[in-house]
């Protein structure tokens, strides 16, 4: 059997880092079993659909690596990959007509208000909040009744008592009664558009999915779709349900909140490997280190994942991404570094050689900007002591012609050390000083083949005079 996992959000906003994580693990796991990864929209939603929503996550989705291998923008034998164009080709039609012929499905006219008294008289009482089935048996003259009076009703699912049993690949044994679920769940809205419980599960049986991962907060709609795939005589496929991600106060993520988009990450410089390391980690026993997909996905294992929510934790991102940068040379940096230099007049040879001054001086993309004028424009020399005016008066009589190469640093600072007798911080920080006006920075070394020998006698210059 070929494994086959989908995610499926709803085009409502900005992707955040726990809808990426639900969209890692699905596409880890494909890649682990050789199977298929699927991308389709519940696009039911129409007063909060963002137009634009679906390219953006599809784009957020390739920066990260996650391609899906079935999509609306990649196509696919099981298409479509929307839940209004399978409305409109009648997929939950058929399937809610299979459900009234076994009687298993009714309608409900219930208000708004009537179900809030409900809900409220059951709790006064002890019992679930929930809907109490009072119209699973309405005659036809009930029905012609509510119906004059205006009232469209619901689709609900007859959620029959009794246990309901599925095994999950992180909870193991899930074990609830029917009767303590709140009642019969609403299939279809008034607006004849199916819920995602519904629509969900005819989706899943239509595309032959095989294992839906998703968040711990689906476990109880998980036990009510169950009986409906079994209602609609298929095999409900595994469950995974992965702890929740919340923010770093302990709050709910939220799409419309832009709470840690991938975009606002993205901005600020943070490479998908670190993203993707830090999410297949989190919430599991495995400490995060950095990974390709190949690489995480051949460590993805289900017994590692805990239950308990776990919070994002921006630091660790941070420490994970500025190992990936210090480690990565310019071919492999540029397609994401290009967007951070936007403006900077410099040739290919000058960038490359800037990247190996300074990677190991940035956490982020984003910061690389504040090196851009230590390299390539002007600073404002620290103010030296007169005998370190005079030792770097010295040292620009001592500088080599250029070209600069990764030699040049070492032949210059012997030569001053021995025509000097300085060693030490009292060698290399009036250096220092004088080229970058900063205590601490990239590593001289690599800094003077960047600013080449002119910028460097003029910053000698300007500093030596105290200026």
């Amino acid at each position: 059997m070929t494994v086959r996992v989908r995610f499926a959000p709803s085009p409502t906003g900005k992707l955040h880092v726990g809808n990426v994580r639900t969209a890692l693990l699905n596409m880890l796991y494909a890649r682990q079993q050789n199977g298929t990864f699927v991308l389709r929209f519940e696009d039911t939603d129409e007063d909060r659909e963002v137009v634009g929503a679906e390219e953006s996550m599809l784009e957020v989705l390739s920066w990260l690596g996650l391609v899906p291998d079935e999509s609306p923008f990649h196509g696919g034998d099981y298409g479509p990959y929307r839940t209004m164009e399978r409305d409109a080709r009648g997929d939950y039609k058929k399937a809610l007509q299979t459900l009234f012929d076994k009687g298993m499905a009714y309608e409900c006219f219930v208000s708004k208000e009537e179900l809030d008294m409900i809900r409220r008289l059951r709790t006064s009482r002890g019992l679930p909040p929930g809907y109490d089935n009072r119209h699973r048996d309405l005659s036809e003259a009930e029905k012609a009744k509510y119906r004059a009076e205006g009232r469209q009703p619901v689709i609900r699912f007859k959620l029959l008592d009794g246990p309901i049993v599925f095994d999950d690949l992180v909870r193991g044994k899930v074990q609830y009664l029917a009767e303590n679920l709140g009642g019969d769940p609403v299939i279809v809205r008034s607006n004849g558009v199916p819920t995602f419980a519904f629509g969900g599960a005819v989706d899943d049986i239509n595309q032959d999915i095989t294992l839906v991962i998703r968040g711990e907060d689906h476990v109880t709609n998980t036990a009510s779709q169950v009986r409906i795939f079994e209602a609609l005589d298929a095999t409900p496929p595994q469950f995974a349900h992965i702890s929740l991600m919340l923010d770093s106060d302990g709050g709910k993520l939220s799409k419309r909140l832009d709470s840690l988009s991938i975009v606002q990450l993205r901005a600020q410089g943070y490479l998908p490997n670190a993203i993707c390391s830090y999410l297949a980690a989190v919430g599991t026993s495995m400490d995060p280190t950095p990974g390709d997909l190949q690489q995480l996905a051949q460590k993805f294992n289900f017994s590692a994942m805990g239950r308990a929510p776990v919070r994002f934790d921006l630091e660790q991102v941070t420490r994970l991404n500025a190992t990936l940068l210090r480690e990565m040379d310019w071919a492999a940096v540029k397609p994401y570094l290009m967007p951070f230099l936007d403006g900077v007049k410099a040739n290919e040879g000058d960038l490359e050689a800037f990247w190996l001054a300074i990677r190991h001086n940035v956490n982020l993309l984003s910061e690389v900007r504040s090196q851009v004028d230590l390299c390539f424009g002007d600073i404002t020399p620290a103010t030296l002591a007169e005998d370190d005016r005079a030792f770097v008066r010295t040292a620009a009589e001592t500088l080599p012609k250029g070209p600069y190469t990764s030699t040049t640093w070492n032949e210059w600072v012997n030569a001053l050390k021995t025509q000097t007798g300085r060693k030490g911080k009292a060698l290399f920080m009036p250096l220092r000083l004088a080229l970058t006006g900063e205590e601490h920075g990239p590593e001289l070394a690599d800094l003077l083949p960047v600013l080449g020998e002119q910028k460097a006698r003029d910053r000698l210059a300007k500093a030596a005079g105290g200026n």
